[in-house]
């Protein structure tokens, strides 16, 4: 077990609360007991970074703000002291053209980001984007490949159900480039995320950014997630754990598994039992 946490860093959905769920009390308790030994929380999470993840300490009715916070699956760094984002390594234009070439027929949707939620453009309106429209206040626009791949952005979000995700993984293969790589995000039912940004990105490398400007060693971090876009973070933190309920690939690569999984309060539990009365 880690010996001494200065930072906790956790992924949302599926790890700290299922989507768009609020924290049950065992992991709210956790985080109210961190913050008031001096530990430095944030959230680590595949969305845009902005406002709306910035006040999810304040919608899960936390005494405290975050410390810090990291989106787009590592490619935005935010920072309490500086109150700006640092953006790490986005997708550049020709690139983003290159992968939407060979996913567009596709029966999915391509969804880009250009000012967080602010501003959306994507392949096609559906039920998915409708839904984050409502939730986000988003603006969006529907357009080609051309209007798609206008601006840098840090990830290209394709959201399809099962039955496509074998064709994308041709598609992936027979256009295999050092320029992108790719990650599932999310995966429940039918509805499958499947997301690709920058090869040098990953959640971890916001992680270490983070704690350099902290001057706080990566033995001094505790990291929580449950999919595959966890894994850099899982693997870069002194201390990586695994949900319950998470992938495999992330059961084998973090150093403990939680005994409870999300819906039963998997990151309050673990903390009460390997931390707080160890």
């Amino acid at each position: 077990m880690i010996k001494d946490i200065k930072v906790f860093v956790a992924d949302i959905d599926g790890t700290l609360a299922l989507k768009g769920d609020n924290l049950m009390p065992r992991t709210r308790a956790a985080l109210e007991r961190l913050h008031a030994e001096g530990v430095l929380i944030g959230p680590a999470s595949g969305r845009p970074l902005d406002q709306s993840l910035l006040n999810k300490a304040k919608e899960w009715n936390l005494s405290f703000e975050f410390d810090f916070a990291i989106g787009m699956n590592g490619g935005d760094l935010w920072t309490k002291e500086t109150n700006k984002i640092e953006r790490l390594y986005y997708l550049q234009p020709d690139v983003i053209r290159k992968i939407l070439n060979f996913v567009w027929d596709l029966d999915l949707n391509a969804i880009l980001y250009k000012d967080a939620y602010a501003f959306i453009k994507a392949k096609r309106m559906d039920d998915f984007l409708r839904d984050s429209q409502r939730r986000n206040h988003s603006y969006i626009e529907i357009g080609d490949i051309d209007f798609c791949s206008e601006d840098e952005t840090g990830k290209i979000e394709c959201q399809m159900s099962r039955k496509v995700v074998p064709l994308l993984m041709e598609r992936i293969a027979q256009n295999k480039s050092s320029e992108w790589d790719w990650v599932k995000t999310f995966e429940l039912d039918d509805h499958v995320s499947i997301e690709f940004q920058d090869p040098r990105v990953h959640k971890g490398v916001a992680v270490e950014r983070y704690a350099q400007t902290k001057n706080i060693t990566l033995s001094e971090v505790i990291a929580f997630g449950d999919m595959q876009n966890d894994l850099g973070m899982l693997k870069t933190a002194g201390w990586g754990v695994c949900l319950l309920n998470g992938c495999e690939e992330c059961k084998e690569a973090a150093q403990a598994v939680t005994e409870h999984p999300v819906t039963d309060d998997g990151v309050g539990h673990y903390l009460e039992d390997h931390w707080f009365n160890k």
